[in-house]
């Protein structure tokens, strides 16, 4: 049997095993009738030469024979063999790969070499010169395994120590092994090769071992199922005291035996003495319990093949054996009974002796006595007494503490993944284990394998050739479809094609015209493409009329594996969808989208990793849920280890398809597989959807050819490569052009000149160019024209090379000539086979080894690249068929010749990363429990490969007659992960009942895609005294970097990084986490890196460090750390940068020469005064007056942001800051883009401690505005100096701003006085009220009144004092105040007073309920409708409040005596803490409800605004739907209620639709009701639930968004109030976590009550004065002084700008107030000021203040109406008004800049934000009867109702100048907004049911124009019916409306007579008379069906010239109705 070596054993014979052609076949071909143990695999044994030092043999061996129970079952073990191998052909055996692998790890010596290395160091000194030596090696031959640069260095150390061999030859040899160098390079070598002084020594210390040669090797054989290679030699001179059997070496055990890392006695406790030899197998003796054996024996066994009790008999033989005897004897006996195949556990067992034994021991004792006993028996021992003292050890170091915690952590994963599926119960190498865990890629069962190939010998390398598969025959009926005969809409996609190919013409059909879901399995090249472009069409189809497409309605998200695979098919797409209009744009790693461009894309193509950081963010709807199709190119990722990825988008998706009941197309696009059943019902395709097509469809067949080396020595190798590739190129030379892939760009160079050389040698070189060609001549041209040096050396040729690190000019140029055939041989990396599509007829990949920096090794390609790779063969264009080549060890071989016949089944990788999903699908809110999770699982490929070969997941394989659905298993992998991330503080899990809770932790793990051992780590880690130092050694340890170790070749040049880079490196280079260290400063500094392997790992540390560092800023900034933020954001912005803090802010403006900015950095200027500079200046400050402009111009587009900030005391303890943020800066969008963020910090006066934090966004558009931010931070006793607020930007070094905000003049209010006590009374019955008429108003309602009513009852209803009662809301405050009512009319019952009582609500909504309340139980008392008019000179008054703080000087002010006030506390609240984002909140709040109103309770849900009132209510029913329920929370029949199934309820729906949903909530036919926030006010509801759904609303005027205020959050609360049915209501308010304390403070405590006076004393003044109240400055003051204002002042100072509170200051503020507020008034000539001291009312005054509107309107009026204005000016006047700036603004929506853009009066550059620009747009849109909905028709309605007054009072302005053209056209703008028309419209469309084309008709009537509405009045009712063709019911409508429509007489006298003349005040008595005929007593409202609310009938009386006044009197008549 032929033999490759040494390497081998089990493990790696099982594997090799796994894809052997021969094996698989025999599956078919022949059968194996002998019986085959499972439990014992076979393998091939090896000889143990060159792995052990023969000088070591006598420390642990004795001259021995085997014990003789081994002896006879290895005879046993040779005579199988033998019969074997007798019908069996020999078989190949697996090289020494695995232990070079293990080499190139991380944590490599020099010391652990593979065996293909003949030297390995002997001395620290020779492994640091050897170190150099592979480095220098490596820089020469590129990017190589360490197995080939070791071979390398032999044979140059072979060449350098030959001492007859000149250095001239010497050079020319080396040359040979390392292509040419340089003099200088073999100096150095020569140099190396003098300080090597053990190279001989150790090639002696070899052959003493006595190594056997090759041939000995290959027929050292052992049988295969003793899978152990032993070697019993015997020595006389070297003895040991016992024998040792010794496993293969493998990444854990490659020391030498003789070193002082061999292995060691169990005693040894220290883990870190055996770390190195023995990394893995160390226990921590507070691990082993009473049952820490038998899960040992479970797991070495595999959970399915041993039982409970064979483990327990198992365990305790074990204990007997290990208990007693010498290592010698304990390992044989284990050998014996355990067999050799659980070495793994024999090995932990034997090193672990005394602490399994002594610790189990202790752990079984049965009481504390036999404990004791053995704890002395212990301490009587001294290494027995280590053990015991490490037990008894409570508190461990920093550095075990982190050393357990990762311990604890892996064998946690360890032990899910063996147990929950991912372990196989196959043989596999340990790199599989443990490297290729997630890769998958080992997994499933044996395959046939359909290959009609031969296999053979040839030389030095083994090859198998697999023929093209011939093309199927067309079945019958099979047609190929014509793009002629597709729908003509769909034919431009696809121009230059006359047909689709047999692939796409079979799927054609199902793609095009069904919605269904699809899998397409075809080979590469097949046209899987335009497969997805007819699915895509089928969408867009979907979306056209007549003819035209609306692609607003939909978005289609095309998943591709590569983000240069993203590239080509956003390219591919963009051109063959242009016609469409359709915008298709990437959302990648590199290219991140704002949500407007997401909003104007329609087709996004990304990476299937950020489409899971979309989906899993909870933001916008808009870019998830308008989704309907979702294409997943390559969908055999599932395969890969970013598989996990892939399952959770497509679970997520299924789930929400099920949620929401809207349909989302999967389609998935694969190579061909052979488990495609288990992939098409993983995405619901069913059996019809489902294609597959094998090789034959291919539409260029590929011929295969797999190549085989089997050359062990590494250059050798590498030399018949090139030399394979050579012959292989030459077979295809002038014929085809030819592709080869490599996996370095160096190797791309090397490889295109080996061969080149090669053909230049053998003179075969015109084979590929001919001379005097076209191309030779071209060629030659281009070449003098690249920059690359070395195409510049092979284009002449008619080669090239192709990689990324070329300029783009020349790849571009490559790309070119090879399309055009010039160039015939292109040598390339993976770029070529990934986003640029180049085929060609024959393709070599040579080699499959490529270095994987998440490895940190070389490991095999991964097959999605080979597939694609091999795809690029064959031009169906062109050739007939393609060639592909792989060129790989032979080991791999059958690997390769599996994977691309379709061998490997796919399987899962799911439960790889099944925590961070979990935890992930936790944070979106999808999953709210254990039982949800399980749910959720059952949706993932995982679950349906588990009931398609559940052994393969380790379960028996009977589990399915047990369990059909597999709950039990997969409850045990949401509990095993739900454990793993509690442990890590990721969530909260409560495992009695099943719930979780997300952590902090847990969304920011979420939020930037890491893993929870890696957030882990950074939460055990961080410290806030942490320095840059070690936050860079913090980010080195992330998991993430695990196995990017430093290996020998790379030491050299880490050691030169490590000199250069800034930041110290505490950590020696052996340790791992210095390279990561090292190489991220290396990537900031910009550091030009040599090697492949460090080139590699800093772009994937690049890759990952952007999240990784924005993940430790943000678990920073919420443990408030305010300089550790400071320094992790300056990280992140460094990185992000790529510059260090000590650089100029320029460095970041890449237009700027390196010179000028090191002459900058020079200067040593301060960069604050380069603001300063003039261009001219900053040009002469670095002698070059030309770049000053530029200069300038980068400095002031550097953000930079001016801030002032006023602070007001709330409470002691909170202060509210209101910051004002300025830009100044000049923006540039390419510089700036659409937003710039910014960090507003504040922090503590120490500038420890962070007191608040929030990210503030400043726009593009608002760019030129002051910016507000309002928020409260804490003070603390004693008051400190000073706080800093910090504004720092979020991608900007050097932008940053600091503002001292100094307390020295703070005075914070006094501690409020104790809220009053709830006393312990007998509740009072409602016969106290001692009245048979008020007992009746509350007994059918209740029999008694509640504490708080029967506290407040005497001094209400006995007393006539003033009273103030504060209460939490709902406690029934209202009838308190009923007892005040009650009182009074007692009292006017008796003569005592007059029954009048004024309500104040403060909202309208509020009046109006208690005007339906009391009229309705009031109304009935005697005299309640009688109010006398007299007025009483006692008023009393009531006051009824939330909870306040400073109630007892709230009492004070409205007159409460102490006896008169009560203050009780606020009720307690229950708070859910969850982001405020709407669609994470829906799931809570379900849960919520699910919860807390069982039994039918009912619940209200208040969300911010109406549009979330629908899609909640929507949600809510949709998640209800999901889990069975029929008619979710409908608590009314089916039948009965069926057009009622949610309830909602918003300012947007009608009365009636408010009225209807309110009443069937209240009479309990819905359960749960979702209102907008503004609902809260004015509707009873009472219910036992109230959810808050975000506390925020946004204020489009500031366009920024608001918390709620407190009073609407105690309102909301309130309703959660049913005292006669609940014992408790319950509220959960779900708010943003930042203000979470804010709310919990002001709900649990009694919040002050401040006054706002001051802010609108303007209006209040003004009106005083006109009331005569205020006649002067000192009337002023005093009346002030009556103002809660005034008594407020000196409690709170600060809050009202007071700088302090004695008397003068008291005085001088209200005078400086007063002088203000006055002075303002009178500029505005509201009032005028005579002598400096008395006020006069003028007439704006007047105007204002009977008409109720703001000074400032008036005056806007005043000063901007003219007499030449018009009705385009006179509109944009009534919309300037101030009264409509606090309206929401709409700037977003796009209805409303449509709404702006299309209007009779155009406005010029309008600001979509500005309020007044809306008004006036809804105004227009009113008059033009063009319809608005949704928040627009709410803005429309508020605006229409406060518009009359406005224009009344601008009528009153007008007539004050006399100008009464212009008072015409405001009266007639009057009656525009009443009737909703405009000036120039048809009077007609007054009349009910007219439109503009009945009006038309009208006066286009032949018989006689009807222009007048008493034209169409004077018209019979046939004539009527005949002309206007409406309905009976129509028709009396016209009627009824014209015996409204008004007919009114005027008669006027003058009072004087006759006698009169000009210039004499004549007193004139109008009368006016109304036809009141066929009229009820009252006239009504007028006909106004387009104004929101009813209109009483208003009349101008204008008095003018004559003419102008019968004109006046027409026009109104005729104008109609105001």
């Amino acid at each position: 049997m032929a033999n490759l070596g040494g390497g081998g054993g089990t493990e790696v014979h099982a594997r090799f095993k796994q894809y052997e052609y021969r094996t698989n076949a025999s599956l078919v071909l022949t059968t194996d009738s002998r019986p085959r143990d499972t439990h014992e695999p076979s393998g091939e044994p090896e000889t143990l030469w060159n792995r052990i030092d023969p000088k070591s043999f006598g420390n642990r061996a004795v001259q021995n024979k085997p014990p003789p129970e081994l002896e006879e079952k290895l005879s046993r073990s040779r005579t199988r063999k033998a019969k074997r191998d007798a019908a069996d052909t020999g078989l190949p055996r697996r090289d020494a790969k695995r232990r070079r692998r293990a080499a190139s790890g991380r944590g490599i010596s020099v010391l652990s070499l593979t065996d293909d290395a003949v030297y390995k160091p002997q001395t620290k000194e020779t492994s640091a010169v050897y170190e150099a030596l592979l480095s220098l090696i490596q820089q020469q031959l590129g990017g190589q395994p360490l197995d080939v640069l070791a071979g390398a260095a032999d044979e140059v150390l072979a060449t350098l120590k030959n001492d007859k061999v000149k250095n001239p030859d010497m050079k020319k040899g080396i040359e040979q092994l390392l292509g040419p160098i340089s003099n200088q390079l073999f100096d150095q070598l020569a140099s190396i090769g003098k300080l090597i002084t053990d190279f001989h020594d150790v090639a002696a210390s070899n052959a003493a071992a006595g190594a056997p040669s090759a041939d000995a090797m290959d027929t050292t054989t052992l049988d295969d199922d003793v899978s152990l290679a032993v070697g019993w030699e015997e020595n006389e001179d070297d003895e040991s005291d016992f024998d040792q059997v010794q496993d293969e070496l493998d990444e854990d055990d490659t020391t030498e035996l003789n070193g002082p890392e061999g292995m060691q006695m169990d005693s040894a406790l220290d883990d870190n003495d055996t770390q190195n030899a023995n990394q893995g197998l160390a226990v921590n003796v507070q691990d082993i319990d009473a049952y820490w054996l038998q899960r040992k024996i479970s797991q070495a066994y595999g959970d399915g093949d041993i039982d409970a009790q064979q483990s327990q008999k198992l365990a305790e033989d074990i204990l007997k054996i290990i208990a007693e005897g010498d290592d010698r004897d304990v390992e044989n006996r284990l050998v014996m009974l355990l067999d050799y195949e659980k070495f793994d556990l024999i090995k932990l067992l034997l090193r672990n002796r005394l602490k399994v034994v002594w610790c189990t021991r202790l752990a079984r004792a049965e009481d504390q006595e036999q404990r004791k006993n053995i704890e002395e028996e212990m301490t009587s021992d001294p290494s027995l007494a280590l053990i015991l003292e490490q037990l008894r050890a409570t508190r461990a170091s920093a550095k075990e503490r982190q050393k357990n915690l990762e311990k604890s952590i892996r064998d946690e994963v360890k032990r899910l993944l063996n147990t929950d599926g991912m372990g196989i119960d196959v043989a596999r190498d340990r790199r599989a284990a443990e490297g290729d865990m997630e890769s998958g890629w080992l997994k499933g069962q044996r395959w046939l394998l359909d290959l009609d190939s031969l296999s053979f010998h040839q030389g030095g390398f083994f090859m198998a050739i697999k023929k093209s598969p011939k093309a199927k025959p067309y079945e019958t009926g099979e047609k190929i479809v014509k793009i002629s005969d597709m729908p003509g809409w769909a034919q431009p996609a696809f121009n230059g094609m006359t047909q689709l190919n047999r692939v796409q013409s079979r799927v054609y059909d199902a793609a095009l015209f069904k919605p269904d879901n699809i899998l397409i399995c075809a080979p590469t090249g097949a046209g899987k493409t335009n497969v997805a472009v007819l699915t895509i069409l089928q969408q867009i189809g979907l979306h056209m009329k007549h003819g035209k497409f609306d692609n607003t309605k939909y978005k289609i998200v095309y998943v591709a594996p590569m983000k240069a695979l993203v590239a080509e098919v956003v390219g591919n797409l963009s051109k063959r969808l242009t016609c469409y209009n359709l915008s298709v744009k990437e959302l990648s790693g590199d290219q991140n989208l704002t949500k407007q461009q997401i909003d104007e894309t329609q087709i996004i193509v990304t990476t299937p990793e950020k489409w899971d950081i979309v989906t899993s963010k909870s933001g916008d709807r808009t870019c998830t849920q308008m989704v309907k199709l979702l294409i997943i190119d390559e969908i055999h990722l599932l395969h890969d280890n970013r598989g996990p990825v892939l399952e959770s988008i497509v679970a997520r998706t299924v789930r929400q398809i099920e949620t929401t009941k809207e349909h989302i197309r999967l389609v998935g696009l694969s190579a061909t597989l052979p488990n495609h059943d288990d992939v098409a019902q993983f995405l619901r395709v069913r059996k019809g959807n489902l294609f597959y097509f094998d090789n034959c469809y291919r539409p260029c067949p590929l011929a295969q050819q797999y190549i085989g080396i089997t050359v062990r020595m590494p250059l050798q190798r590498m030399r018949l490569m090139n030399e394979i590739c050579y012959e292989k190129v030459m077979a295809s030379a002038g014929k085809h052009q030819v592709l080869i892939f490599v996996h370095s760009r160096k190797d791309t160079a090397k490889t295109a000149k080996a061969i080149r050389d090669l053909a230049l040698a053998n003179d075969t070189v015109s084979c590929f160019l001919k001379n005097e060609s076209a191309s030779q001549e071209i060629l030659g041209t281009h070449a003098d024209l690249v920059e690359n040096n070395d195409l510049k050396d092979l284009l002449p040729y008619g080669f090239a090379i192709h990689h990324a690190g070329m300029a783009r000019v020349d790849r571009e140029l490559v790309e070119e000539l090879f399309a055009d055939k010039h160039i015939q041989v292109l040598v390339s990396t993976a770029t070529l086979a990934w986003g640029v599509n180049l085929p060609a007829h024959t393709v070599i990949i040579k080699g499959t080894q490529i270095y994987s920096p998440e490895k940190g090794a070389w490991t095999e390609l991964c097959p999605l690249d080979v597939i694609q790779m091999l795809g690029r063969a064959g031009r169906p264009q062109y050739d007939t068929h393609g060639e592909g080549i792989i060129l790989t060890s032979h080991s791999e071989l059958w690997f390769y010749l599996s994977l691309m016949n379709q061998q490997l089944p796919m399987e899962s990788q799911f439960t790889s990363k099944l925590a961070d999903q979990l935890n992930a699908e936790i944070v979106l809110g999808t999953i709210q429990n254990a039982r949800e999770a399980c749910s959720w699982l059952g949706y993932t490929y995982l679950y349906i490969r588990m009931l398609r070969d559940p052994t393969l997941y380790g379960l028996p394989a009977d589990i399915l007659e047990r369990d059909k659905t597999l709950e039990e298993r997969r409850a045990d992998l949401i509990h095993s992960a739900a454990n793993l991330l509690d442990k890590n503080n990721l969530i909260k899990y409560d495992r009695k009942t099943g719930y979780f809770q997300v952590t902090e932790l847990g969304r920011i793990a979420s939020y930037y895609y890491i893993s929870h051992r890696t957030i882990s780590k950074y939460n055990e880690c961080l410290k806030p005294t942490m320095g840059d130092i070690e936050l860079c050694q913090l980010f080195s340890l992330s998991e993430e970097f695990e196995h990017v170790g430093a290996r020998l070749d790379e030491k050299m040049e880490l050691a030169k990084l490590l000199d250069r880079v800034p930041i110290p490196v505490k950590e020696s280079l052996e340790d791992p986490s210095a390279k990561i260290n090292v190489l991220l400063q290396a990537y900031i500094s910009r550091l030009k890196l040599e090697g492949l392997s460090l080139s590699s790992d800093i772009l994937y540390i690049r890759q990952s460090a952007g999240r990784l560092l924005r993940a430790l800023f943000e678990i920073v900034l919420k443990r408030g750390w305010a300089q550790l933020a400071d320094k992790a954001l300056n990280l992140c912005k460094l990185v992000d940068k790529q510059m260090w803090s000590v650089q100029t802010p320029l460095c970041q403006f890449p237009g700027i020469p390196k010179e000028t900015l090191m002459k900058l950095e020079k200067k040593e200027l301060a960069w604050e005064r380069y603001y300063d500079l003039s261009s001219q200046e900053l040009g002469e400050l670095i002698s070059y007056p030309k770049m000053g402009r530029l200069l300038h111009k980068c400095i002031h587009q550097l953000p930079k942001l001016n801030l002032s900030a006023h602070v007001q005391p709330i409470t002691p303890t909170v202060l509210g800051f209101e910051l004002t943020i300025t830009p100044d800066f000049l923006w540039d969008d390419k510089v700036h883009g659409y937003v710039e963020p910014f960090w507003v910090i504040v922090e503590d006066n120490d500038g420890q401690s962070i007191l608040h934090h929030e990210c503030f966004m400043l726009k593009k558009q608002l760019v030129n505005e002051d910016h507000t931010l309002n928020f409260t931070v804490p003070i603390y006793e004693p008051l400190p100096p000073q706080y800093f607020v910090r504004v720092v930007s979020d991608k900007w070094l050097g932008s940053k701003t600091i503002l001292p905000v100094c307390f020295r003049h703070l005075i914070l209010p006094e501690k409020y006085a104790p809220p009053t006590q709830l006393l312990d009374l007998q509740p009072l019955p409602v016969t106290a009220l001692k009245n048979a008429q008020y007992e009746g108003l509350y007994s059918n309602a209740f029999k008694h009144f509640n504490p708080i009513q029967t506290q407040v009852f005497t001094v209400l209803y006995n007393s006539d004092d003033n009273v103030l009662v504060t209460a939490a809301t709902g406690t029934g405050k209202t009838t308190c105040a009923e007892f005040a009512i009650l009182r009074n009319h007692q009292r006017a019952m008796s003569g005592e007073s007059n029954m009048r009582v004024v309500y104040i609500a403060p909202v309208e909504a509020l009046a109006k309920e208690r005007y339906r309340d009391w009229g309705t139980n009031l109304q009935n008392l005697p005299r309640m409708r009688c109010i006398s008019s007299h007025i009483v000179s006692n008023i009393r008054v009531v006051a009824l409040s939330a909870s306040v703080g400073n109630a007892k000087d709230l009492g004070e002010w409205v007159g409460a005596t102490s006896h008169g006030l009560f203050n009780f506390p606020p009720a307690s609240v229950d708070i859910a803490n969850f982001e405020a984002r709407m669609q994470a909140m829906t799931k809570p709040a379900y849960i919520a409800i699910t919860q807390h109103t069982k039994n039918s309770k009912p619940a209200l849900v208040y969300v911010p605004t109406r549009k979330h009132a629908r899609l909640t209510a929507l949600d809510l029913c949709a998640y209800s739907s999901v889990e069975g329920g029929v008619a979710p929370f409908l608590l009314g029949s089916e039948d009965e209620m069926d057009a009622f199934t949610r309830g909602y309820l918003h300012q947007g729906l009608s009365e009636l639709d408010q009225e209807l949903v309110t009443n069937l909530f209240l009479s309990g036919r819905i359960q749960v009701f979702v209102a907008s926030s503004t609902m809260c006010w004015g509707r009873l509801l009472p219910v036992h639930l109230v959810v808050v759904m975000g506390t925020q609303y946004y204020d489009g005027h500031e366009n920024a968004r608001k918390d709620y205020p407190i009073a609407d959050l105690f309102q909301m609360m309130g309703h959660a109030n049913r005292p006669l049915q609940d014992n408790s209501g319950k509220c959960v308010i779900l708010c943003h976590a930042p203000l979470k304390e804010y709310y919990k403070r002001f709900l649990y405590e009694a919040f002050p009550v401040e006054s706002n006076l001051h802010h609108f004393l303007h209006d209040r003044m003004n009106a005083e004065v006109v009331a005569d109240v205020v006649e002067n400055k000192q009337d002023a003051v005093d009346y002030l002084t009556w103002t809660f204002m005034y008594r407020w002042l000196t409690k709170n100072p600060n809050y009202y700008n007071l700088q302090g509170v004695s008397h003068r200051h008291l005085s001088d503020h209200l005078s400086e107030l007063v002088e203000t507020v006055l002075n303002d008034l009178e500029s505005s000539n509201s009032v005028a000021i005579e002598e400096d001291m008395y006020l006069k009312p003028l007439n704006l005054g007047l105007i204002a203040s009977y008409y109720y509107i703001s000074y400032a309107t008036i005056e806007r009026f005043s000063s901007m109406l003219t007499q030449k204005t018009k009705m385009k000016g006179l509109l944009e006047i009534l919309a300037s008004a101030s009264e409509y700036a606090e309206l929401a603004g709409r700037a977003g929506e796009e209805e409303f800049k449509r709404l702006v853009r299309h209007q009779r009066f155009s406005i010029e550059k309008p600001k979509y934000g500005d309020p007044h620009v809306q008004v006036n747009a809804l105004l227009q849109a009113h008059f033009s009867r063009h319809t608005v909905v949704g928040n627009l028709a709410a803005d429309q309605r508020e605006i229409l109702v406060s518009t009359h007054k406005l224009l009344q009072a601008m009528v009153d302005v007008i007539s004050s100048n006399g100008w009464l053209s212009l008072a015409l056209i405001a009266m007639e703008l009057s009656q525009m907004v009443t009737q909703g028309m405009w000036d120039r419209d048809s009077v007609l469309l007054q009349v009910p049911h007219f439109t503009k084309d009945l009006a038309q008709r009208c006066q286009e009537n032949e018989a006689k124009p009807i222009e007048s509405i008493f034209d169409l009045a004077e018209m019979g009712i046939d004539e009527m019916r005949d002309l206007l063709q409406l309905s009976n019911s129509q028709l009396q409508d016209i009627i009824e409306f014209f015996k409204r429509f008004p007919n009114v007489d005027m008669v006027y006298e003058v009072r004087e007579g006759d006698d009169t003349s000009a210039g004499d005040n004549v007193a004139v008595q109008v009368t006016l008379e109304r036809d009141m005929a066929n009229l009820p007593c009252e006239v009504g409202p007028v006909h106004a069906p387009r104004f929101p609310k009813p209109k009483v009938e208003g009349w101008w009386l204008v008095r003018a010239p004559l003419t102008s006044c019968w004109q006046s009197k027409e026009w109104h008549f005729r104008r109609g109705q105001e």
